[in-house]
């Protein structure tokens, strides 16, 4: 591969991934015998079949609501506390095992894994927190972190509850917080009713970052400028339509928040049509001074990997090998972890 050395070379040193989904991260096969052990009634009978119902089609989804389908059957499968345990500890060494990822923040919902209510909240977190013990004792070389996020389609009480766990795991391992799931139809999601959630939790130390400015055309560019003029976050999870509007791009500047850009999710949910339009986003933010780094949003569910998603902004010229560097860099010095590392 022409782009090897470089790729190689970074994942000598050790790369960093700071926008992965829980549910997004596990080998097929580990959620194939979670599901079995749990007796979860599944809508395929062989293990094939089930590897492409928790998998994205490598033609893509129609869209996001697509893509929260299939999210649906890992979040049912990982709703318990021994699913979730077993799924940080195998997402954290899969990373490590097949990518040399030597920093790592894995992000879920709670009560997306708690079925309605049925399991105990605090145990899905407590559950989470052990696997990254585990993970740790067998790769010391692996600094990660989990995510706790909060989701649009959610009460305030609901998302308020989300923030509270988090900030009382933070000694064990929860970094940061997140909003994500579907947006309002029509109109937009109200992000200031989030702004006393964010502050509390920003008050108490966690890292925080936002789902915004996947899809949604104009109205998508709208909310990317209120998300960063009411939340302030430290990071934003896609934020690809930035790359649209000059305005933003320099609220973006100003504010030195830092973009999580997953490019083959990306493409394959249909938020960039085509390889060319990752070449132009890429390269706009790079020309324009946007931070950001590169994740996969999910290894697994996209079938892919930090080093395909890094040779392929080299490939299609998105990046130069000095930008693929600077943006690994970036990812290592924009974790959550390092915020925690200094309270401890």
């Amino acid at each position: 591969m022409k782009y090897g050395g470089v790729v190689d070379e970074l994942a000598r040193r050790g790369l960093a991934e700071l926008h992965t989904h829980l549910g997004g991260s596990v080998d097929p096969a580990v959620m194939w015998t979670l599901a079995h052990e749990q007796g979860i009634a599944l809508p395929v009978k062989d293990y094939w079949d089930f590897e492409q119902l928790v998998s994205v089609d490598p033609r893509g989804v129609e869209g996001l609501p697509q893509l929260d389908a299939i999210y649906k059957w890992t979040e049912l499968i990982q709703s318990s506390p021994l699913a979730v345990e077993r799924s940080v500890h195998g997402a954290i060494g899969g990373a490590y095992r097949k990518q040399n990822i030597t920093t790592l923040e894995l992000r879920f919902n709670p009560m997306k894994r708690n079925r309605g209510g049925e399991r105990d909240l605090d145990h899905i977190i407590m559950a989470a927190a052990r696997g990254l013990d585990r993970a740790s004792l067998e790769y010391p070389q692996v600094r990660a972190g989990l995510i706790l996020m909060m989701d649009r389609t959610f009460t305030r009480a609901q998302n308020e509850v989300i923030v509270e766990k988090a900030i009382r795991y933070r000694s064990r391992g929860v970094v940061g917080i997140d909003i994500a799931g579907p947006r309002p139809a029509p109109g937009r999601y109200a992000y200031g009713e989030l702004e006393p959630l964010i502050e509390t939790a920003r008050e108490a130390g966690l890292g925080v970052t936002i789902h915004v400015g996947e899809e949604g055309g104009p109205d998508g560019i709208a909310e990317l400028g209120e998300v960063i003029e009411q939340l302030r976050p430290d990071r934003i999870g896609h934020g690809i339509l930035a790359a649209q509007d000059d305005e933003t791009m320099r609220l973006l500047r100003e504010a030195g928040i830092v973009l999580e850009i997953c490019p083959s999710s990306n493409l394959l949910t249909r938020a960039l049509p085509d390889e060319e339009a990752v070449r132009d986003t890429c390269r706009t933010f790079a020309d324009r001074g946007v931070l950001f780094t590169i994740a996969t949003d999910g290894p697994e569910m996209m079938q892919t990997h930090l080093q395909d998603e890094l040779a392929l902004l080299l490939r299609v010229g998105a990046l130069t090998e000095a930008e693929a560097r600077a943006a690994n860099e970036r990812g290592h010095e924009a974790t959550f972890l390092a915020r925690r590392l200094v309270a401890a």
